[in-house]
């Protein structure tokens, strides 16, 4: 709303990023980690996406779905459904899914040769 005192700001410009066809690789710890998570119901999928927010930016978010009302991109990858997020295609392409054994519990770790940076903790990148 304008109230005519101030200076008016330019039209804001929203951009759409570029939809991107995605490739991605899961390692053989990741594949493993998959199986057991999966068990035989090789219906559900693992749905790879990102957030705001985190040290660096964004953040990834994996989840184990049945199905989703995001609009998607399904790739079939070892007998494994992948859902990738066209709103965050041209962030997660080329990414390597691995699993890591930590001391303190271990957990998925993304490769991203798109990242810029990212924290110390390995969980957000810009």
């Amino acid at each position: 709303m304008d109230c005519g005192t101030c200076e008016t700001a330019g039209p804001v410009i929203v951009q759409t990023p570029e939809v991107v066809n995605v490739e991605l690789t899961i390692t053989k710890n990741a594949e493993s980690m998959l199986e057991q998570a999966f068990g035989d119901d090789k219906s559900m999928a693992l749905l790879v996406g990102v957030l705001s927010g985190g040290c660096s930016g964004y953040m990834y978010d994996l989840q184990i779905v049945d199905d989703t009302d995001i609009d998607c991109q399904e790739l079939s990858i070892s007998g494994f459904r992948i859902l990738v997020p066209n709103s965050s295609s041209h962030l997660l392409d080329g990414i390597e899914i691995d699993y890591e054994d930590r001391l303190m519990g271990g957990g998925f770790k993304i490769n991203n040769p798109n990242a810029k940076s990212s924290c110390g903790c390995g969980e957000s990148f810009a």
